[in-house]
């Protein structure tokens, strides 16, 4: 029949593929929703556990005058005298004045009773002090040092089971062992670099060191971690040395190889600042009484090392010996001698740290011709003295004096003078002077010293005299 439009089957779903999709949305959903229920219960469990708080409990403790500390409010401006027990908080700083004394000016009480001592001249910034909110798994603090000599003394038992100490100090990061004692000094350099708006901006070399834990040194391109016992010094570009001993050496030029004679005697001369001069070793001489001849000379020469007698070794091995001399059968005496400001700024030095300050020279006395001390005990071919103050800057200068005198017959005894330690040696030979300044007779509480002089004091003399050092260790070898 025309006009009649034969119908198309209609094609139906089957009724298992629909319900096939059904489960396959619906078990899509459910896993999306456990998904999202998981990812939210971890994130809530990473949070609660690497979540960090501010932890309060840290208290600045004035060991100095409160007039020669300073603080700073995190975001504030401006320094501020702090008040007695000053509570601390993160992006506070604190600073010494350079004039705050000897020994510790301040303490910095963290919230764990870990202790950071602050010498003058330190400057202290608090980055971050901070703990585990939600538990006892982490402990972060994190410091600046900017300037000076800080003791960082960490406590063993830790609430936490990961405690973190880092300090700053330039382009170098310090990772300190909880439990240790460390000591950390930021040296001005004589170089500076100029910013954009050309203002020198001074650079530091770092001392690092450990008394007891460990420290990660971490400098430009190395690492270096130090044991009990151990120091480094990161250079002003922050590339540290190996690691060394804990020890100081605190006399610059205990050798004689810095300058030459001339240099040296040129110290002499006040009114002619632009000859070259030492600037370690000052020559000087004094009569010692009226009328001297002022005859007495400083010279470097060239020997065999102690204990050597005799010039009879190679050649190589001969050193630089600086020598007092004196001649023309004298009847008044007079010294010869040089002496050295101490500190890097040849203002003096603090030795509080120090439990241990030995001082050792090779000395030799080829001829004198005052016997043994002289009658008044002070007249010596060697004399060593130290100028001292005991606590603060407003104690009196205190002066140590060893003489040091030929003896070749025991039985003849020396005039002594009160004040004055006495040491006798062999004529014409090498002697090895050691004297540990910690010991009752010499400086066994004092922090400071100003100066070290040697000098030959007598008619006629000639001595020898070489390797000068003195140095400084926190703990006794």
């Amino acid at each position: 029949m025309q006009g009649v439009k034969q119908l198309e089957t209609v094609r139906r779903t089957p009724p298992q593929h629909i319900t096939r999709t059904a489960w396959l949305v619906l078990i899509s959903a459910f896993t999306l929703f456990c998904a999202i229920i998981a990812t939210s219960g971890y994130l809530m469990w990473h949070y609660r556990q690497v979540a960090l708080m501010e932890r309060a409990g840290t208290t600045l403790i004035a060991r100095a005058p409160l007039e020669w500390i300073t603080w700073k409010r995190r975001e504030r401006a401006f320094f501020e005298s702090p008040p007695e027990e000053q509570v601390l908080s993160e992006g506070d700083r604190v600073r010494i004045n350079r004039s705050a004394g000897y020994g510790q000016a301040a303490t910095i009480r963290i919230f764990d009773q870990s202790t950071l001592d602050m010498w003058a001249g330190a400057d202290l910034l608090l980055h971050e002090l901070r703990v585990s909110q939600w538990n006892t798994r982490t402990q972060v603090v994190r410091l600046e040092q900017l300037a000076g000599y800080v003791r960082y003394d960490l406590r063993d038992d830790q609430a936490y089971a990961q405690v973190t100490y880092q300090v700053q100090a330039g382009a170098t990061t310090i990772e300190l062992a909880p439990g240790g004692s460390y000591s950390i000094e930021l040296i001005d350099s004589e170089r500076v670099f100029f910013t954009a708006t050309t203002e020198p901006v001074p650079t530091f070399a770092v001392d690092v060191a450990v008394r007891s834990g460990r420290a990660t040194v971490q400098g430009i391109g190395r690492t270096v971690v130090l044991e009990a016992g151990e120091r480094v010094e990161v250079d002003p570009s922050g590339v540290p040395s190996i690691a060394v001993p804990a020890r100081w050496e605190l006399i610059r030029d205990g050798a004689f190889t810095h300058f030459t004679e001339v240099e040296y005697n040129n110290t002499t001369i006040a009114d002619q600042p632009t000859l070259p001069r030492a600037d370690t070793w000052e020559v000087y001489s004094v009569r010692a009484e009226p009328g001297a001849t002022p005859n007495g000379f400083f010279q470097l020469l060239r020997s065999c090392p102690p204990p050597y007698a005799t010039n009879t070794c190679n050649l190589q091995d001969w050193r630089h010996v600086a020598r007092f001399v004196r001649t023309g059968n004298e009847s008044r005496s007079f010294i010869t001698g040089i002496r050295q400001p101490l500190g890097h700024d040849r203002r003096g030095i603090d030795v509080s740290e120090y439990r241990s300050l030995v001082f050792s020279a090779w000395v030799r006395i080829l001829q004198q011709s005052v016997p043994l001390a002289g009658q008044r005990g002070t007249e010596c071919p060697i004399m060593l003295r130290f100028m001292a103050k005991r606590t603060t800057p407003n104690d009196p200068e205190t002066e140590r004096v060893l003489c040091v005198y030929a003896q070749d017959d025991p039985a003849r005894q020396a005039e002594y003078a009160p004040g004055i330690i006495y040491q006798a040696v062999a004529p014409t030979e090498w002697y090895p002077l050691r004297i540990e300044l910690r010991d009752p007779l010499w400086l066994p509480d004092f922090r400071y010293i100003r100066s070290v002089s040697i000098y030959a004091n007598g008619h006629d003399y000639d001595v020898l005299l070489t390797d000068v050092s003195l140095i400084g260790a926190h703990d006794v070898p």
